[in-house]
């Protein structure tokens, strides 16, 4: 049973939806368990193996934990795999009611007692699981580390059409230099820095666009990259494209493919850049730098410094050749070491695992 409290996408969300598929094709049936109206649940409405149960996650008054013990019963779910803080906490609960063990998948850093009462924890970056064993004192025999994953198959085919077509509709010619950043606006993101660069940047590649795609989480922080922005007068040169579904398309029409944050955990947006065969210029925080299993696959910087994104940069469009070797490093290591195929039956491992110890 996944469960999964995310309604729109995220990268936790388009993990749950990989790894359910991947376990769907791979002949286990599973109960997808997602809130009302949620994408991941239209996503998985017609997937073979997968039955879609809505629920709205509440542990007060118990009728929906009774519920949904009843049905983890009736369909002899032998494992509870739960994402994001509602489901955690839901899932927790539900091995009581029920007696099947919880699997918890970490996608974040946070404090919560919700990381005690797992049965297991699976984390989805090595930096994310000592975080867990420091902050939560999480034990070492209850966490493992499975890295995240991508389709890659899913950015296959993106060739020069398709880059001048989607650079066409974003009103942008083959001669711009166009940098992207695809990533919700919360300030852990980074935006911002991006946006400082920019006066810089400009003065050295004159026909450099910045585009910045993701949904605005913070209105407040939203607001102040945009402020930042027309302060520096730098408005003109920026493409603000909101949420997008089409980012394969949009990848294959950047140059140089960014992400500036300030924390993360194991991006999936980094994984998708490295699928579509992209530069990448990435802050070295978090699980990030471990997405750069192999040598020159990612150009890593330091967080919160708009002087080494200039550099990068400037460096990257004065030297096509290595943009042309980063982009396809990256392909090569995204291919070795983080397809939904070869990641998944680790996660499987993990639940024989967790079963054959509640069992005990």
């Amino acid at each position: 049973m996944e469960i999964i409290s995310g309604v729109g996408v995220n990268g936790a969300v388009v993990h749950c939806l990989l790894l359910t598929q991947e376990l769907a094709r791979r002949g286990n049936e599973v109960v997808l368990v997602c809130r009302h109206n949620a994408w991941i649940g239209q996503q998985l409405a017609h997937t073979a193996n997968v039955t879609v149960v809505e629920s709205d996650m509440r542990r007060w008054p118990l009728d929906e934990l009774r519920r949904m013990a009843a049905l983890a019963r009736e369909r002899q779910i032998e494992v509870i795999n739960t994402h994001m803080s509602r489901a955690h906490n839901f899932g927790v609960f539900l091995q009581r009611f029920s007696g099947i063990p919880c699997v918890t998948t970490a996608h974040s850093h946070k404090i919560h007692p919700h990381w005690w009462f797992a049965h297991h924890i699976i984390a989805v970056s090595e930096q994310t699981r000592r975080y867990h064993l420091r902050f939560n004192r999480v034990r070492a025999s209850r966490i493992d580390t499975v890295h995240g994953f991508v389709d890659v198959t899913r950015f296959r085919g993106l060739d020069a059409h398709t880059r001048l077509q989607t650079r066409a509709d974003l009103g942008v010619d083959e001669e711009t230099f166009l940098v992207g950043a695809i990533g919700d606006f919360l300030p852990r993101k980074g935006q911002l820095y991006l946006v400082r660069a920019l006066p810089q940047l400009l003065e050295r590649i004159p026909r450099l666009r910045l585009a910045l795609a993701g949904s605005v989480r913070t209105e407040s922080y939203y607001q102040k990259v945009r402020r930042e922005a027309s302060r520096l007068g730098v408005q003109e040169a920026i493409l603000w494209l909101g949420y997008r579904q089409d980012v394969p398309q949009l990848l294959a029409s950047f140059d140089v493919y960014t992400l500036v944050s300030l924390d993360e955990m194991f991006p999936v947006a980094i994984l998708e850049a490295m699928a579509a065969q992209k530069p990448i210029v990435a802050t070295a925080v978090g699980g990030t730098p471990e997405c750069a299993a192999e040598v020159d696959s990612i150009y890593l910087i330091p967080p919160a410094d708009p002087q080494a994104i200039v550099k990068a940069l400037v460096e990257l469009y004065e030297d096509p050749q290595k943009r042309a070797q980063l982009g396809q490093r990256a392909y090569e290591t995204v291919c070795a070491h983080f397809t939904v195929e070869q990641q998944v039956p680790k996660i499987e491992a993990v639940f024989r695992k967790a079963i054959a110890a509640a069992r005990r």
